[in-house]
């Protein structure tokens, strides 16, 4: 048997510069935790799970001291200029044959400890994944663009790149799988890119989250039948291989009924789409800005009326300009007054065809005619999943999918095994397939996906504990699914939804 030889190299760009450096000399201890958010949480709000590690690093020079005026690093750490600075953590089994990113992202603050009689000088520094940068940046949507995705057919996974992409994520980091639903209007106005992401990928039975090596990954619903890393097993774990094993049953996702509700949108008829509340005032040769905030998207923009008097009644609209940029659901109105008496602005109104429609379809299904384990509920009574209010749920036809897709997964108590101690796998990934063999607890061996690591590196090793989800519970036909340019007609495969 090999021997392991654990190791890490921590790396920090300090000066936001791309050129990172080795801080491995301080490195004391490192512990972190990435999982999945729970099967169909995401229909419901703009969830997401963000990964986050924990350092601790010797300071014996001072050297991360942002109080030190002295310390290697003060003009990159004082005054909170370590703030979102990007570090990445790699592990090595091997004696450093290989390396394998556990986390990359960005610091937060630290926080210091100074010297005592029996404490050495530390500085503990919480870091988070690519999300926590770009968790605030708020986005618009252009409302000729929003017109030409809908013209396209835009699926959830173009959303989500031209979202990401306008939030200032790089092409390179991301890695999305083809998407499944067209999603007939989809837009983001002043909000966050990362939210709405999350939302339209859930809605859409999938899932968007940054991995170790600070790739943003979305997968669609079919991935964990389609990936190698998931449908292979990547990791075989044993009672000579943990420290200790849990099986755990859970209700908190049991339900035979589950009803999902749709909103579809269509284009009205063109009408005043947006007037002020208050009668805009412009003050002599200013220039002024109104935002203008439409009640719902529009598809599209038919004009700009406006007519500009001075307090007399004189009419000022000659000497007035009113430049419109049109979003999706807004317009920023710039007003230019070369006039040299204030005016207002009467009539100042915006015609266009706005988005009508809303929660009309609700799509059900149950154990007893969809599924395969009424007879549990029929002596314990039914369990009601309803999944409404998500915008991006817009067909029948998507509604119907996800509310099988949800039954599917929630008709049977959820089994998830918790394996604790594990020595750490560096290249483990979040959705590899797993097995674990434990004759006293199972007669058979238990397969699953692996949806939480915490892991954690210090004098004794680098350690894992591993949550993986009972593979046949998410999947009623688990590898035995019909995959185009794979299988053949005569392969008497399933289906995928």
């Amino acid at each position: 048997m090999a021997v392991r030889v654990e190791s890490a190299r921590l790396w920090v760009d300090w000066d936001f510069d791309g050129t990172y450096t080795n801080e491995s000399a301080y490195l004391i201890d490192a512990s972190g935790d990435m999982r999945l958010a729970p099967v169909g949480a995401g229909l419901m709000t703009a969830t997401g799970i963000v990964s986050q590690m924990r350092l601790t690093l010797s300071n014996l020079s001072g050297r991360f001291s942002p109080q030190r005026t002295d310390g290697a690093l003060y003009a990159y750490i004082r005054d909170g200029k370590s703030y979102h600075a990007p570090c990445y953590l790699e592990i090595s089994v091997d004696g450093g044959s290989n390396w394998y990113r556990v986390f990359t992202g960005v610091l937060k603050l630290p926080q210091e400890t100074t010297l005592t009689r029996d404490r050495t000088p530390a500085v503990t520094f919480d870091a988070r994944s690519p999300e926590e940068r770009y968790l605030q940046q708020r986005i618009s949507v252009a409302q000729a663009t929003f017109a030409a995705q809908h013209d396209a057919g835009y699926t959830e996974a173009e959303y989500i790149e031209a979202w990401l992409d306008a939030a200032g994520v790089a092409a390179g980091d991301m890695t999305l799988d083809a998407g499944l639903f067209v999603i007939p209007y989809a837009w983001v106005d002043d909000e966050s890119a990362v939210e709405e992401a999350w939302r339209i990928a859930a809605a859409c039975g999938g899932r968007l989250y940054c991995d170790p090596d600070g790739e943003w990954r979305f997968e669609n619903m079919a991935h964990w039948q389609t990936a190698a890393r998931s449908t292979t097993t990547q990791f075989a774990l044993s009672r000579s291989t943990m420290d200790s094993f849990e099986l755990r049953l859970d209700d908190g996702d049991l339900y035979n009924i589950v009803t999902v509700e749709a909103s579809p949108r269509a284009p009205g008829g063109v009408d005043v789409i947006w007037e002020p509340d208050d009668l805009p005032l412009v003050a002599p040769g200013a220039t002024t800005t109104i935002t203008a905030r439409f009640d719902t998207a529009a598809e599209s923009i038919s004009g700009l009326q406006f007519e500009a008097a001075d307090d007399g009644g004189n009419s000022q609209t000659a000497n007035v300009t009113v430049t419109p940029t049109y979003y999706a659901q807004r317009a920023d109105l710039v007003v230019v007054n070369s006039s040299a008496v204030r005016v207002r602005l009467y009539p100042l109104r915006i015609l266009g065809v706005a988005l009508v429609g809303g929660p009309e379809i609700e799509e059900r299904r149950t154990s007893a005619d969809d599924g395969a384990n009424q007879a549990f509920f029929d002596d314990r009574g039914d369990r009601t999943l309803s999944v409404r209010g998500n915008a991006y749920v817009q067909t029948r036809a998507h509604a119907a999918t996800m509310a099988q897709y949800l039954l599917d997964r929630c008709e049977y108590p959820r089994l998830t095994a918790l394996a604790s101690g594990v020595p750490g796998q560096p290249s483990m990934r979040l959705g590899d397939r797993v097995t674990v063999a434990d004759a006293p607890t199972m007669s058979a061996t238990f397969t699953g996906y692996v949806t939480a690591v915490a892991w954690n590196f210090d004098g004794d090793g680098f350690r894992q504990n591993v949550e993986a989800l009972q593979a046949s519970q998410l999947f009623p036909n688990d590898g035995e699914y019909f995959v185009l340019g794979t299988h053949t007609f005569s392969s008497n495969r399933y289906v995928f939804y």
